[in-house]
């Protein structure tokens, strides 16, 4: 037994999905806002510290004690990008009272603490500078360490030269040289600004009754809907292809490539997410199969989409001597889909796969909750009744897929190679 009701009460969606599947309960906050540069690091920064203790439970220490004793509660936070938005997101999960023979109201209990964690920065003073300090350190590490990732670093600065002068460029989780900068005040004001402006949602998964709106509609409201349309950025169009490329003392090349997808009918985003899997999103991929597998130019390699926006990247480890035969070979496999050089039962394996991938996701309480968020912000955009997303998915044919190949062109090439200048 299953099901979804949506209510807005205080001007603030609040999603309920009834599923019998779990034992546990997960509650999930979303705040989200157009994507700025000068804001994604300290939102960041924001949602990692209002998880480590709040204005009743003020250490981590004691923060974790109370969840431990709610039957091992977990709350998380993360950011992330979504279209031209970043969504900053808390989760809890916990053990469902149905199942516990303790008399404890488990929910009331939760739906009180994500309210102190949601509220708790509002009174942040000069006694937690010494807080903020500390997490500001520990996010610095995080992302000193990330840096040093060198596949991480490719990728980061494919953006950086593919979205110059766009703010996709930026990363969820912000950059070292804001960070720096920051200040208690900067993270208040942030703060302040999520709670007022932010298209803030709740969604709750598990088995739970109506009353779950009676508790949940405590957590916060708005004078006015805050309700936003969900869109990406502007298609643009591709001119002469760019390369860039670092040198550093690595083993093997870091090679990039980032096309840009020209939409023109609604259509093109399922495709889309079909084409990636055939060709380079699984392992059944061309990519995969041709190129690593037959070929052996590439010691990893895969692709991945922005549906939304219609941006492709595919990356790859590659041998420093065969940069150029790598990037001819992924344009070859491209030009192939565009040729229609596959069968129509690959086209079908694709779907069948990624039908199944749906169903599993469905088969835990946040993969139903990210799902029905997704579902939730469409609702808020398209005013027209649109298809169910299964649905778009078995309409999509060999055809399909062709035609959206046709509409992808590369635009970025970025290249971290072995040695430390350009006669290595």
């Amino acid at each position: 037994m299953s099901g979804v009701d949506k209510r807005v009460i205080n001007n603030v969606p609040i999603v309920k999905i009834y599923t019998e599947k779990f034992k546990t309960v997960v509650v999930s906050v979303y705040f989200r806002a157009p994507l700025t540069g000068t804001d994604v690091t300290v939102r960041s920064l924001l949602s990692r510290m209002m998880i480590k203790q709040t204005s009743s439970l003020k250490t981590n220490a004691v923060l974790l004690e109370y969840l431990a004793e709610h039957y091992g509660a977990h709350l998380t936070s993360n950011v992330v990008k979504k279209g031209s938005d970043h969504i900053v997101k808390f989760s809890i999960e916990f053990v469902n009272d149905k199942f516990i023979m303790e008399d404890i109201d488990m929910l009331g209990d939760i739906t009180a603490l994500l309210k102190d964690v949601l509220n708790t920065p509002f009174n942040y003073d000069e006694s937690d500078e010494a807080f903020f300090q500390r997490e500001k350190r520990l996010m610095t590490n995080r992302l000193k360490s990330m840096k040093d990732n060198h596949a991480q670093r490719a990728f980061e600065l494919l953006l950086e030269t593919m979205f110059d002068d766009e703010d996709y460029k930026y990363l969820s989780f912000g950059d070292l040289e804001a960070l720096e900068k920051l200040t208690l005040e900067d993270v208040k004001d942030a703060h302040s600004r999520m709670m007022a402006d932010d298209d803030m949602s709740v969604l709750v998964a598990g088995k739970v009754e109506d009353n779950v709106f009676d508790y949940l509609s405590k957590l916060h409201k708005h004078d006015e809907a805050k309700m936003y349309p969900y869109k990406g950025y502007p298609v643009r169009p591709v001119g002469e292809v760019k390369y860039e490329s670092a040198y550093e003392r690595i083993e093997q090349a870091k090679v990039n490539l980032g096309f840009r997808v020209q939409y023109s009918q609604p259509g093109d985003i399922m495709a889309l997410n079909v084409f990636n899997q055939l060709f380079g999103g699984s392992a059944a991929s061309l990519l995969f199969t041709n190129i690593r597998e037959k070929m052996s130019l590439a010691y990893s390699i895969h692709s991945q989409v922005d549906v939304k926006n219609g941006y492709m990247f595919v990356l790859a480890g590659v041998d420093n001597g065969n940069i150029q035969v790598f990037e001819d070979a992924v344009k070859r496999e491209l030009q192939r889909v565009i040729d229609g050089d596959f069968e129509e039962s690959f086209v079908e394996e694709i779907k069948r796969n990624m039908l199944s991938s749906r169903k599993e996701s469905m088969d835990k309480p946040r993969g139903l909750i990210s799902l029905n968020y997704n579902t939730l912000l469409k609702e808020q955009s398209v005013t027209a009744p649109v298809k169910s997303w299964t649905e778009q998915l078995q309409a999509i044919t060999k055809a399909d897929v062709i035609r959206i190949a046709e509409k992808i062109k590369l635009d970025t090439v970025f290249t971290l190679k072995g040695g430390i200048d350009n006669d290595q």
